[in-house]
């Protein structure tokens, strides 16, 4: 999946403006007296569950990485993290008043795996709860394809569309070389796909904000569905 040199480039240089961003919309979509118990899907090293945390979350962030997690245990001590293939979400014994999976972490198995996440989504979450989902845009990836420049911060990029699936080659300054590829869904495959799960699709967005509509304009978008 996502290597130590990819966190260290990619997760850890995240501008502390966008993350203020995310936490502030998923605060909006997420009242914390409302729904105080979250889960975090794909965590990572725990960029947004720790700062969620800090907030007064009670935060249980997901990952399959080991070594993510214990990055984020380290650096952010707030959350309970668990290490699990998130297409076994549905068996957690916890019950949760909402999810995220954010930064598209879906997809990497492919669309039949993610039926089955997001059906245990469903189960995990308390009946009116909410999962919040942050995914790119299919239109957006096809217009911005990379030939294998080299991103701002060092590694050679390049990123290519084919049949729905993003393929990420990444070439490291030290040689090391990250094949990183996913499923992304348009906006109406997405209200599929959570409808098909059990869940009502309610809010989409882009920014984070409900007067934002998604386009092939901007990367991502947000889907917040509710649990009838």
């Amino acid at each position: 999946m996502y290597s130590p040199q990819w966190f260290e480039t990619f997760s850890v240089t995240v501008p502390g403006s966008i993350i203020e961003t995310e936490l502030d919309g998923i605060a909006a979509a997420l009242p914390p007296d409302h729904y105080p118990r979250v889960l975090d899907v794909g965590c990572g090293i725990g960029r947004i569950a720790g700062p969620l945390a800090a907030r007064g979350y009670a935060v249980t962030g997901l990952d399959i990485s080991v070594d993510a997690l214990r990055t984020a245990r380290h650096c952010s001590p707030g959350p309970r993290y668990v290490a699990l293939d998130q297409r076994h979400v549905g068996r957690m014994r916890w019950a949760f008043d909402a999810a995220l999976v954010l930064w598209n972490s879906i997809g990497f198995v492919g669309r039949n795996a993610d039926v089955e996440t997001l059906t245990g989504l469903a189960d995990a979450v308390r009946p009116g709860g909410r999962v919040v989902f942050d995914l790119y845009h299919p239109d957006w990836l096809h217009r911005n394809e990379k030939s294998g420049e080299r991103d701002e911060r060092g590694p050679a990029v390049r990123r290519w569309m084919r049949d729905g699936r993003c393929f990420n080659e990444i070439r490291y300054v030290d040689g090391t070389i990250d094949d990183i590829q996913f499923d992304v869904y348009h906006p109406v495959e997405m209200r599929h796909l959570c409808r098909t799960a059990g869940l009502e699709p309610d809010i989409e967005m882009v920014g984070w904000s409900s007067q934002s509509r998604p386009s092939a304009d901007t990367p991502r978008y947000q889907v917040v569905c509710m649990r009838p």
